[in-house]
């Protein structure tokens, strides 16, 4: 929408978080509460938009939030209105409309932002307060709104200042706003402070009805869009409400959950059709599930690229690419950099770290496999070592296509196993394999050599050990 500033308020301490780091950097489904926000903003297109923050939590919240946003810092904690007027010293006298959104309330949607916004500007609003009507229980920590005897809002009781109500139900404002530039210049050098010192942005709906000016509002329906973030219990209940949607929104995009109570998925995580998601499972990061996997029960995976038809049982995955047909576990850990091509199988108890495993390879069960390079159809024997470290740097090992290495081999990289090659079960390989080759024993050697040797020994001792 062309001539729109958005503005986030990101500079809260978080007292009643207890809490060493910024409150709005506490996640719900893997994002940062004030992701959140600037996402919702980000839907009506804003010209700029300006995250308001505490000077010590500056580095922080930029550090999650990129330099995409303009950074406000308010230096001393006085109010929601203080913190408006210091980022409206920095909007350009070029912005018709402001759009202000509270950093620690996550379920304010994209679409509700927008919605508020074309409100604003088609009935030519000084300010449109978006608003839900709540239980009485649910609304104590919430600023109460007043409406007048046309209905219009007149003005927002912070809660404590407001009086006690028998009523079950309130209207309380849910902490997004749209103001008229112009005007809010002006307003905003009216607010007084209150008994705590601080300035009200609520007490602008009051300032534009004493004014003669218009103050409209958007009600959204009884859900999870007032839930606000200022305590653990509402961080709690913040993540329930959102695993809550995050779970429906898979279930109607095609994905199957067996329990999805049991289920935990990131705002990032994306799934194709047919999905199958199995109970006890997290599904975290920038993971993205295509068409006909099958995950858990019990697998943890984050930050990964699932291919068509992979299976994953009890298994934890963290970044790593696998290509269709892959199957994982159960019990199995594929650490970071780890790419699987076409119906590789990983069985149980081994672990791959940045590793490319090439198509239809084999490693069964209790195996590492770190820093290497294996080829198409190798098999790798159970209790199959690649000794990538030497104290100090990391080697890579290389295997060939249709290599066959033998139970409990020892790969001492750096090293290279050709095609076709094999190792004997026990192998110590310490030097490079030639395509075909075989080699046995502590330290391995070529079986040829070996046999040639065992038969000199035999001989001189009046028996053949070849």
């Amino acid at each position: 929408m062309d001539g729109w500033t958005a503005i986030v308020m990101a500079a809260g301490r978080g007292a009643r978080m207890r809490t060493s780091k910024p409150k709005v950097l506490h996640r719900v489904a893997g994002m940062p509460l004030v992701s959140y926000a600037t996402k919702a903003a980000s839907r009506i297109q804003p010209g700029s938009t300006m995250v308001v923050v505490a000077p010590e939590a500056r580095e922080a919240i930029a550090g999650d939030l990129g330099d995409d946003p303009e950074y406000v810092e308010q230096p001393e904690p006085l109010g929601t209105g203080h913190a408006l007027a210091m980022a409206l010293e920095r909007v350009p006298f070029s912005t018709r409309h402001i759009l202000l959104l509270n950093g620690d309330m996550p379920f304010v949607s994209g679409e509700t932002a927008l919605d508020l916004a074309t409100l604003h500007v088609k009935r030519h609003a000084a300010v449109s307060v978006l608003s839900a009507e709540l239980p009485a229980a649910a609304a104590r920590d919430l600023g109460r709104l007043q409406r007048g005897a046309r209905g219009k809002p007149v003005a927002i009781i912070e809660a404590v200042g407001a009086k006690p109500s028998r009523a079950q139900t309130i209207e309380v404002s849910v902490g997004a706003y749209a103001f008229d530039a112009e005007w809010l210049r002006g307003a905003i050098t009216t607010l007084s402070p209150h008994d705590s010192g601080e300035l009200y942005v609520t007490d602008l709906v009051g300032i534009a009805v004493a004014g003669g000016r218009r103050a409209e509002v958007l009600t959204v329906p009884w859900g999870d869009e007032p839930i606000g973030v200022n305590t653990r219990g509402q961080l709690a209940q913040a993540e329930q409400a959102m695993q809550r949607r995050l779970r429906d929104d898979a279930m109607a995009s095609g994905v199957t959950l067996i329990d999805p109570a049991t289920v935990y998925l990131d705002a990032t995580v994306s799934f194709e059709q047919d999905v199958i998601v199995l109970p006890n499972t997290s599904i975290r990061g920038a993971t993205h599930v295509a068409s006909g996997a099958s995950i858990g029960p019990n697998a943890q995976v984050t930050d990964s690229t699932i291919g068509p038809g992979v299976t994953i049982e009890s298994s934890v995955v963290r970044s790593a690419v696998f290509e269709s047909g892959v199957h994982i576990g159960p019990f199995s850990h594929i650490r970071e950099g780890t790419h699987l091509g076409p119906d590789v199988h990983i069985g149980s108890h081994a672990e791959i770290k940045a590793s490319h495993i090439g198509k239809g390879t084999h490693i069964g069960h209790f195996s590492y496999v770190g820093d290497a390079v294996i080829g198409e159809a190798v098999n790798i024997g159970a209790g199959t070592v690649t000794c990538n470290y030497d104290g100090v740097s990391k080697h890579i090992t290389e295997i060939g296509d249709g290599a066959f290495i033998g139970s409990d081999s020892m790969l001492v990289a750096p090293l290279k196993i050709g095609a076709g090659a094999i190792t004997g079960a026990g192998a110590v390989v310490t030097r490079d394999v030639d395509p075909g080759g075989k080699v046995v024993g502590v330290p391995a050697k070529n079986l040829e050599s070996r046999r040639r040797l065992n038969t000199a020994v035999g001989s001189e001792g009046g028996r053949t050990l070849g």
